[in-house]
């Protein structure tokens, strides 16, 4: 009989991956810091349960969100101790692409794709001339936040990414590995 960690019992696959020493986790649903902190009390958990981690795979499917709260799971993401590998495993859209960023391997699956587009913020309420302007430089800082991860970690400067943001535009695998968001396409990521 041929052994395949493939056709392995789930638990078998387990201990395994525990022997390999990685951790996988999933984030799905949006941007928003109820989901970001419980995302990151579970990686500590993980992290505490197993010390030894060598890598952590974050799969990824997420419509976007709060840039504030995505920057915040990329710089916690890019502290990690153990080599982090982020998979887009559908879209990831919005401030969700600042989140897969942090991988220090980024894969796709072929039929996923990646959504920029410019810094939104809704208003309700009566504004003074000033609380606009002052919404506006937020707006602009976080344009800058979000180019500036963008380009630390592709082949693309700062103004490439401002310039795709303020278009609007749907990114695919194959874009996305010749502009270096991505270092590979891939259906097998276990």
């Amino acid at each position: 009989m041929v052994f395949s960690i493939e056709t392995a019992p789930s638990f078998l696959k387990w201990m395994v991956n525990m022997i390999k020493r990685d951790m996988k986790i999933t984030f799905t649903g949006s941007v928003d810091e109820e989901n970001v902190r419980e995302f990151i009390e579970n990686i500590k958990h993980l992290n505490k349960e197993f010390p030894d981690c060598d890598l952590l795979t974050v799969y990824i499917s997420s419509p976007g969100g709060d840039v504030d709260i995505s920057v915040e799971l990329f710089n916690f993401l890019k502290l990690m101790d153990c080599k982090v590998r982020t998979v887009n495993i559908s879209c990831v859209n919005s401030a969700a692409v600042v989140i897969f960023a942090a991988g220090d391997e980024r894969i796709c699956q072929p039929c996923s794709t990646f959504y920029v587009h410019s810094v939104t913020k809704k208003l309700n309420g009566d504004f003074t001339a000033e609380d606009l302007l002052r919404e506006a430089h937020e707006m602009q800082a976080n344009t800058d936040k979000i180019s500036t991860i963008l380009s630390s970690v592709s082949k693309k400067n700062k103004s490439y990414w401002k310039r795709l943001m303020r278009k609007g535009c749907l990114i695919v695998p194959q874009k996305a590995k010749e502009i270096g968001l991505i270092n590979d396409i891939s259906e097998e990521y276990q």
